[in-house]
């Protein structure tokens, strides 16, 4: 046991009440001194009479006392306020002597049996010990050891502590838990953010080099290609929340999956952009950031069932196969905007009968510029292109003639909707011997109204356009038929009857490949191929 207080007092510190009872009011005073005795024959004082403090002088009987709270010296009136004086009678003077000192009643020292104040009585005991007859304190509860009595039982604390490690750990545990997520979900987020900007990027490449090539980009196909975008992305899941093909723009959600390696939970990250589709090959396709819709999905789409070859050969499958390789060239560090390498279309493109202006002519032909084209008496605005291999006698392409068409220079002109299939059959006859001339291709509108005027049949001029079509109706005002020098056969209206000329190598040639380039003979004339369409345009035989 340990007689030590607990918790320890600090130096200078009073010590606290015992349980129980009042708190010292200070410091314990020492005991009262006892009453001075008087010697053996000396007259005791009156009850009522000033008693000398301990070591001073007893006054003698006669000499003046001066009042209680008063002045102490004689001369001096004790009242000034009092007019009357004091009675003469009352006034004692002092005495001019001071008695021996073996005279005097009260000596400045105690009596022997007198303890001085200063020390305490032998009886009373430390400030530190109880009075005599005190019961001891009872120590605090749960602290110990004291001198006052036996030990208390100490409390168990390892559990509290134990629990308020575990408090903490749980606390520490689930703040770098919240904060690790915190930081993962940023990251995605930007990932995410970094993927959708590299759509737009890596979509403007891919449609830059089909139209480079002479292929038209429509937003009907960026529609197509968000929908399927094949094997682009690497994890990125895009989906259309709108589309507006006639203003071009599209808003999509990119949603990238991920699992936080706290809780290995999966989560999804959702981050919007407009995509803007614009005409030409400088940057064609415009993307912005935007905050997602509040009806937004949150869950990714499911991948779709898509056929590899379905969309082989066509924009959409272009676009998905470009858009593969220019996120590859991206990430390889490339020059941003960089075309990339892609076949010409080798068909007509898009709709044979709408404005090609913004198209590229394709290699293989040289772009001549705008014309006027129609189509059902309707002017449709055209390019026209001049296809290389491919002489032409017709009055477009003569030099000197009222019909001719700057910058044709003896080659064929057709519209760049089907330059691409002309440049193919050129082509494929070179590598099959055969040598194409064409007679005619596009016409003017003044061409063909002299063509109606000069019909020896007599048919347009009556209204009979079997042979010579009616101005502002023919194909060849589009540019997108073609009159071969040979053959020269004519035949019905129909493909039952349709003109044939078997004996000669132009239309075997013509009627086995020219469908692969998607042109068909005119039934009536055994020279007349083009992309118009319809039930006199026939398939080969």
């Amino acid at each position: 046991m340990s007689d030590q207080q607990w918790p320890p007092r600090r130096p200078g510190e009073p010590r606290p009440p015992y349980r129980g009872q009042e708190p010292f009011p200070g410091p314990r005073q020492p005991y009262p001194a006892r009453p001075q005795q008087p010697h053996p024959g000396q007259q005791q004082p009156h009850p009522g009479q000033q008693q000398p403090r301990p070591g001073q002088q007893r006054p003698h009987p006669g000499q003046h006392q001066p009042y209680p709270g008063g002045q102490r010296y004689p001369e001096q009136r004790p009242y000034p306020d009092r007019q009357q004086p004091y009675p003469p009678a009352q006034q004692q003077p002092y005495p001019a002597e001071q008695p021996p000192y073996g005279q005097e009643p009260y000596p400045e020292q105690p009596y022997p049996d007198q303890p001085y104040p200063e020390q305490p009585y032998p009886d009373q005991p430390y400030p530190e010990q109880p009075y005599a007859g005190q019961p001891p304190p009872a120590y605090p509860q749960g602290f110990g050891p004291g001198r006052f009595g036996p030990e208390p039982p100490k409390k168990r604390r390892w559990p509290k502590v134990l629990a308020g490690l575990l408090v903490l750990a749980l606390v520490g545990v689930g703040g770098y838990g919240a904060y690790d997520f915190y930081d993962q979900m940023q990251k995605w987020e930007q990932t995410t953010t970094d993927d959708l900007n590299g759509v737009g990027s890596d979509l403007s490449v891919a449609v830059a080099s089909l139209r480079s090539v002479g292929w038209e980009v429509t937003a009907a196909d960026i529609g197509t290609w968000l929908e399927q975008p094949g094997a682009y992305g690497d994890g990125l899941k895009l989906r259309t929340l709108q589309a507006d093909p006639a203003g071009n723009s599209f808003t999509v959600a990119g949603y990238r999956t991920w699992q936080d390696t706290y809780a290995k939970r999966d989560h999804t990250t959702v981050v919007c952009a407009n995509i803007t589709l614009a005409a030409g090959t400088q940057k064609p396709l415009g993307e912005t950031i935007a905050t997602c819709p509040e009806d937004v999905p949150k869950t990714a789409p499911d991948a779709g069932q898509t056929d590899p070859d379905a969309n082989a050969g066509g924009v959409t499958g272009h676009l998905a196969d470009l858009a593969v390789k220019a996120s590859e060239q991206r990430a390889a560090g490339a020059t941003e905007g960089k075309l990339l390498e892609v076949a010409a279309p080798t068909k007509p493109v898009g709709d044979v009968r709408a404005d090609s202006t913004a198209l590229v002519c394709s290699p293989g032909t040289k772009d001549l510029g705008e014309g006027e084209g129609y189509d059902e008496g309707k002017l449709i605005p055209v390019r026209l292109c001049a296809v290389e291999g491919l002489p032409n006698t017709g009055t477009e392409s003569t030099k000197g003639d009222p019909y001719y068409i700057d910058g044709s220079e003896g080659l064929t002109v057709v519209n760049a909707r089907i330059s691409g299939a002309a440049a193919a059959l050129v082509k494929k006859a070179s590598k099959q011997g055969v040598d194409l001339v064409a007679g005619s291709s596009f016409r003017t509108m003044k061409k063909q109204k002299a063509l109606c005027q000069t019909d020896v049949t007599g048919g347009c001029p009556a209204g009979d356009y079997t042979l010579t079509a009616q101005p502002g109706h023919s194909s060849h005002q589009l540019g997108i038929a073609i009159d071969f020098e040979q053959p020269s056969a004519t035949g019905g209206k129909t493909c039952a009857t349709r003109a044939s000329e078997p004996a000669s190598a132009v239309w075997r040639f013509l009627n086995k490949t020219a469908l692969s380039v998607g042109l068909k003979q005119y039934a009536p004339e055994a020279w007349h191929w083009d992309a118009y369409g319809g039930k006199d345009r026939c398939a080969p035989m």
